[in-house]
């Protein structure tokens, strides 16, 4: 490759030194590297294997930051709060276990028993009667993996943390010896919005994260063009384990009234700037260069207001706590639980601003303890009044895309309500002020503010 005298990749020539034919490197890109680069082969050298992929190559330059996007799954480890679902668990590591084995000596407790001692030790110990039932339920056939690539959301690992966390028995500081989590009820302050219904102090927690493959180009953002785009891990079309680390740490839950998010909610849909905000996620979701857009709904992908305001004041409370925490922003992320009811599945209005460490004694309590009813307070209404300004005003504060844009926030910028990419979980995507406060000009702000 001969680099010609601009230093930019474009300008080179790539050279044979055995025929001496050359080929400009402008040629391998846009419309005419399009027309003329192979289709990809489909090769995986991480697995030394080949898949049928034929989609059109693209060159891109080593390191760039779009080359690789971690594909991740998370949950907060939470106890068990039923014996079905402590039947499910257990028969699930059963499962796994044997693997093979277990339809062979599936009706031979005493053999399973041998073989589960050291993977299993839970379901070693039970009785004959009560391993048999668990052998039962680990044998019973599961759904087809691409139907549920097809039909699952990642909201549904969210669902059971939400509904742990709207039990009004939680212990008050006592932890769960199995999932590790301590959580703390808060009195509400007379000064908090009442719009916040509910406040937990999460004085420790598990979080496990899991790497279930890689994309490239854009990152991996829509469930439905799984089987397209996520490059895998193994060879396996389903393997058993996957990578994962698990971290420790702490967080404050807080939760919206749900009657009154309903309320406001139903005053966004009927606004010209949910209508904009609609029409610019359609814009931006057939702009995309994933070759699978096409094949899925631009609305299984957008989210609603209640979404919008959720992360929006998660923001703003990162922000007010790295000021008082003794935590960077950047080591504060967010967890955000946002979505309409649907069957087996509450209406969810809430957030969890948690910090996590993978080491073993996890965080030192400084989060935590601004959940107090004072300190909490403070927080939320400074978060609140500074939303009111940017320095970016009133270019930010008025700010909608119209056609031909297709940005995917309203009135938020790094200057006011933006945050670094550790801490927020959808990359600063779906973010407005005007649906968390009255800007000049608008009416939709969910909080009202004392004069």
């Amino acid at each position: 490759m001969v680099t010609g005298t601009a230093g930019k990749t474009a300008s080179g020539t790539i050279e044979c030194t055995a025929c001496e034919q050359k080929r400009g490197m402008n040629e391998a890109n846009g419309t005419a590297g399009k027309a003329k680069l192979p289709k990809c082969r489909g090769r995986h050298p991480h697995l030394d294997a080949f898949t049928d992929c034929g989609i059109d190559t693209r060159v891109m330059l080593i390191g760039a930051s779009n080359l690789w996007f971690p594909v991740t799954q998370s949950v907060v480890v939470m106890p068990v709060t039923s014996p079905e679902e402590h039947d499910r668990d257990l028969a699930q590591q059963v499962r796994i276990a044997l693997g093979d084995k277990l339809e062979q000596f599936a009706d031979n407790p005493v053999v399973n028993r041998a073989l589960l001692e050291d993977k299993v030790p839970a379901a070693a110990e039970m009785p004959d009667e009560r391993l048999i039932g668990i052998l039962d339920i680990a044998r019973r056939p599961g759904e087809d993996a691409n139907d549920q690539n097809r039909e699952w959301d990642p909201i549904e690992l969210l669902v059971p943390e939400w509904k742990y966390l709207l039990h009004d028995s939680l212990a008050d500081g006592r932890r769960d010896d199995d999932s590790g989590l301590t959580l703390s009820r808060r009195d509400r302050g007379p000064k908090l919005p009442p719009q916040i219904s509910r406040v937990l102090a999460v004085e420790s927690l598990r979080k496990v994260n899991a790497l279930i493959g890689f994309t490239r180009i854009d990152e991996m953002d829509r469930v439905a063009d799984v089987d397209r785009r996520l490059a895998p891990l193994a060879r396996a079309p389903r393997p058993k384990w996957t990578v994962a680390n698990e971290d420790r740490g702490e967080g404050i839950f807080l939760q919206l009234d749900e009657e009154v998010v309903g309320d406001w909610e139903d005053r966004v849909y009927a606004s010209q700037i949910w209508q904009a905000h609609y029409a610019a996620h359609e814009r931006n979701f057939r702009n995309r260069s994933s070759e699978s857009a096409a094949d899925v709904s631009h609305e299984t992908r957008l989210r609603p207001p209640r979404y919008w305001l959720v992360h929006a004041l998660a923001h703003i409370l990162i922000r007010e706590l790295a000021m008082t925490c003794g935590y960077n922003a950047a080591s504060l992320s967010e967890r955000l639980y946002a979505w309409h009811g649907a069957e087996g599945r509450p209406p969810a209005a809430g957030l969890l601003v948690c910090t996590t460490a993978s080491d073993r004694d996890g965080t030192l309590g400084g989060l935590v303890q601004q959940s107090r009813p004072r300190l909490l307070e403070r927080i939320i209404t400074a978060g609140l009044h500074r939303a009111t300004r940017c320095p970016s005003d009133p270019i930010c504060s008025t700010r909608t895309p119209s056609d031909p844009e297709d940005f995917l926030h309203g009135a938020a910028c790094h200057c006011c309500l933006m945050s670094s990419e550790t801490s927020c979980e959808r990359a600063n995507r779906f973010l407005d002020r005007r649906f968390l406060i009255n800007l000049p000009g608008s009416s939709l702000g969910f909080f009202d503010l004392p004069q």
